[in-house]
């Protein structure tokens, strides 16, 4: 992909006009200075919305045509907001979907612009990788549609579920991120043996077989969209946890990469979702938590300073960031004096897809993590509020590191 963009001396009102031309030899007119009245074509960043909406179009019509939808018509409008210092970027993004056409599935549409906006437009998907927060809605035939229910479906068996079966569950509710596969599966249903009801979340649909498991959720922590949409969802339906179980992370590429070769590229990628969408998934939850819970953030012995090697940059540093926000997060609970449990942990070297060589399976893992986060375990984990903690095979118990 190539372009070229040119400006030639013009006298004024024309002295601020861009010529871009495609490599095929289209040419569209760019404007930068002059005003309104004087304008002949998009500003630069104006461009970039313009390619957000026509990049998203293509997805949907494309998908919807493949679908055998009866569409008529498709706008895509785009408002940004910019931050105030230089340079100026943008920080918010709303993304607005009007679809039109006589006897359109609301949940063809809805899957439509969830594919585009969540796995295909490349477009969103590098303007929010500058840390711009896109929110998308979708309007078909003037009606406002919920992208991610749009029939309301999920809502009302979650409605159901909630008065039937998980308020009669002795322990409450728990939700545990990551949920598809490895700790987190197991987990669900351990917690589920345990007494909770439970929401899984993932990025892929999963279902479990036992009423008191919820089918899984979308959550992506790398979108934070995902996030805000879950927790908007859950809040509606009055959903509120007594134990959340951050578990969703990802490991690192190059299992060889130390601190002289591991990559930007590589650190991004794991940051983005083992530390910046946890922390905005866990302050999101906060709302949603019950006044005496228990919060559970899944790290890593080799995140603490205790793992001696070099290997792993990334995902190190990644799980160190996770035990020291446990910490810190204890420590500003208690100065509001609100009674939630904060802890990290190592679940162990468990064989995982993660860790194909683990030492331990992941039902030991979620045995053992259950009975940490267990009320009997409560005392013991609020004298150490916010600490790190570690399974002492030798000793059979659980152990805190600091």
């Amino acid at each position: 992909m190539k372009i070229k963009t040119e400006w030639t001396a013009k006298e004024y009102p024309h002295n601020w006009e861009f010529i871009g031309e495609c490599e095929e030899g289209e040419k569209i007119n760019i404007s930068v200075k002059n005003g309104e009245a004087t304008k002949i074509g998009p500003n630069p960043k104006e461009l970039l919305l313009h390619g957000i909406a026509s990049c998203t179009s293509v997805d949907v019509v494309s998908t919807l045509q493949k679908m055998r939808q009866p569409l008529e018509e498709l706008r895509v409008e785009c408002e940004a907001e910019q931050t105030t210092t230089l340079p100026k970027v943008f920080s918010k993004c709303n993304l607005v979907y009007y679809v039109n056409g006589e006897n359109l599935s609301y949940e063809k549409v809805a899957n439509a612009v969830f594919l585009s906006f969540t796995k295909y437009c490349g477009v969103s998907a590098m303007i929010e990788k500058s840390g711009c927060y896109i929110t998308p809605k979708l309007f078909i035939n003037n009606k406002e549609i919920d992208i991610f229910d749009p029939e309301d479906k999920i809502s009302e068996k979650l409605k159901l579920w909630l008065n039937e079966i998980a308020s009669h569950c002795k322990n409450g509710i728990a939700l545990v991120t990551g949920a598809s596969r490895g700790i987190g599966h197991e987990l669900v249903q351990k917690l589920c043996d345990e007494g909770f009801a439970v929401i899984p979340t993932s990025r892929t649909k999963v279902t479990f077989e036992h009423k008191n498991i919820f089918d899984s959720l979308y959550l992506d922590l790398a979108k934070v969209h995902s996030i805000h949409f879950l927790a908007d969802f859950l809040k509606k339906n009055s959903i509120y946890f007594n134990v959340v179980v951050h578990n969703a992370g990802v490991f690192s590429s190059d299992e060889k990469s130390s601190n002289l070769t591991v990559s930007f590229s590589d650190i991004q990628r794991i940051f983005e979702t083992n530390v910046f969408g946890l922390i905005e998934a866990n302050n999101t939850f906060m709302q949603l938590m019950s006044p005496t819970s228990t919060i559970a953030f899944i790290a890593s012995l080799m995140g603490h300073d205790s793992y001696d090697t070099y290997t792993h940059t990334a995902y190190r540093m990644s799980k160190r960031s996770v035990i020291q926000y446990a910490k810190n997060l204890a420590l500003e609970l208690e100065s509001q004096n609100k009674k939630i449990s904060v802890l990290s942990l190592h679940p162990g070297s468990v064989k995982t897809d993660m860790n194909p060589n683990g030492k331990i399976s992941v039902k030991n893992s979620a045995e053992q993590i259950t009975q940490l986060i267990s009320k009997n375990m409560l005392a013991k984990r609020m004298k150490h509020n916010g600490g790190f903690w570690n399974y002492n095979l030798t000793k059979d118990a659980w152990e805190c590191l600091n």
